[in-house]
């Protein structure tokens, strides 16, 4: 019982430091510390793995089991996530995401009924959503490319806002970190979890969130007096630092970005089985051939190459002190939580209550929510949870999914509910409106989304 109690606070306290924004993976790495030498000195529960050896002092174990956790994170999930964070850079370095939108947004112009407009504006966003995995960098990029055709068409400046702010909601993306993070967690292949239940549950989703952005606009539109027709043609203009990138690569460049996915089909079950190859090494192999694209669209010249795999490894080494170094010390927060024998308490919790899988995962997803709403981020919430949701479906016998899933959607649809989120703050320091009038803009459709989303799943993994 004090374990439990000891170990409610630390979370207390844990929740209260992110929220003030102090160093997410500190407060991990303390809490968990914490939690694991109270687990010894209570007596409440073993934590280290059997793969690692013990030092012959329990206090010490402590600093073998952290040591444990950087080498199997950074030998699996922390590589993968790397390369996943390289490969995007390089491809925005060599202009290939720049191609891709240029190709996606071309005829939009042509299209002219605003109200539609918002539903083909969020399906382009949320294509373009595929190869763009910053949620921050992605409404960026759609408000500085979609914005002027939007604003022309006479459509409210915080209606266009509201598309950017929710194009990474219902993520699509397959080289994530998050992504990654789940699939393990249900202990899925990359390519299953994605193909199988990921898009699967987040294509009708984006279409509930793309109908309710159209209805919410319009109707918020009319309460406020908004005409469209009295505003076509009127234009908007971003700051030097926010104007629309100039595509120069080849149009063929286009593909770059989605040769990660193409080729773990490829390399899959599913089509050649005779070949066996690991996301890390097929989006190795990614990075490779587009060096061969840039070796001949730069004529053979060293430099060039050298400076897009300068800028490949520098990204690799920001996400280790980033989301890697976070991933690690979930972990071993999680496990300082398990420890203390709080895990067996929520699931006790759980069945006293008769809440089963389905009702886990409704708790999971509104600590989720929660937390995105106050910090603006889904990380901090996301991997110390789906660090313990594998143990908990198994011990409420039910599949991982249906407890992994939402609560990984959910972190990517709450966030543009949060007033602090940085895509709502980028956005509306854009189109210089208050932030919270993005919120408001966004809530419906995120609220619907989050529900429907869960539905979806839950159909899925009947």
């Amino acid at each position: 019982m004090l374990g439990v109690i000891i170990g409610s606070a630390v979370l207390f306290i844990v929740g209260w430091a992110i929220i003030k924004g102090k160093y997410a993976p500190l407060t991990l790495f303390l809490s968990g510390v914490f939690m694991l030498i109270c687990s010894i000195v209570l007596q409440t529960g073993k934590f280290m793995p059997k793969k690692a050896t013990p030092t012959g002092n329990e206090y010490l174990d402590i600093v073998e089991y952290i040591r444990y956790m950087f080498s199997d994170r950074m030998a699996d999930l922390g590589l993968l996530i790397m390369f996943m964070v390289g490969f995007a850079t390089y491809m925005t370095h060599i202009g290939a995401n720049s191609a891709f939108v240029s190709l996606t947004t071309g005829r939009l112009s042509k299209i002219k009924s605003p109200y539609f407009m918002i539903f083909v504006a969020f399906a382009i966003a949320k294509l373009i959503s595929m190869v763009i995995t910053s949620a921050a960098g992605l409404g960026v990029l759609c408000l500085a490319l979609l914005g002027p055709i939007l604003i022309s068409l006479g459509l409210n400046k915080l209606t266009v806002g509201s598309i950017c702010c929710m194009s990474g909601a219902a993520s699509m993306v397959l080289i994530g970190a998050s992504t990654a993070a789940s699939a393990k967690a249900t202990s899925l292949s990359l390519l299953d979890y994605v193909f199988l239940y990921k898009i699967p549950a987040a294509l009708p989703t984006s279409i509930v969130i793309g109908i309710a952005l159209v209805f919410w606009n319009r109707y918020l539109d009319k309460k406020e007096g908004w005409v469209c027709s009295e505003h076509v043609g009127e234009s908007i203009e971003f700051d030097e630092a926010t104007k629309p990138p100039t595509a120069t690569a080849p149009k063929i460049y286009a593909i770059l970005p989605f040769l990660p996915m193409i080729l773990v089909v490829v390399f899959s079950e599913y089509c050649l089985k005779s070949i066996k190859l690991n996301i890390s090494a097929i989006i190795l192999l990614s990075v490779i051939i587009a060096m061969c694209f840039e070796t001949i669209r730069h004529g053979f010249k060293f430099e060039p190459l050298a400076e897009g795999l300068k800028v490949f490894l520098q990204a690799m080494g920001r996400s280790l002190s980033g989301v890697v170094a976070l991933i690690i010390a979930a972990g071993v927060f999680a496990q300082g939580f398990k420890s203390l024998g709080m895990l067996d308490s929520i699931v006790s919790l759980a069945n006293t209550l008769g809440l089963g899988g389905f009702g886990m995962s409704v708790v999971f997803v509104l600590i989720t929510t929660v937390v995105a709403i106050i910090a603006g981020s889904n990380g901090a919430s996301f991997y110390p949870l789906v660090e313990l949701a594998p143990q908990i479906a198994t011990k409420l016998n039910v599949s991982s999914v249906m407890l992994v899933l939402p609560m990984h959607q959910a972190s990517t649809i709450a966030r543009p509910l949060s007033p602090v989120a940085g895509v709502v703050v980028a956005i509306a320091g854009m189109l210089k409106c208050n932030p919270l009038s993005l919120v408001k803009r966004c809530s419906v459709p995120a609220i619907l989304g989050l529900i429907s989303h869960h539905i979806f799943v839950f159909l899925l993994v009947l």
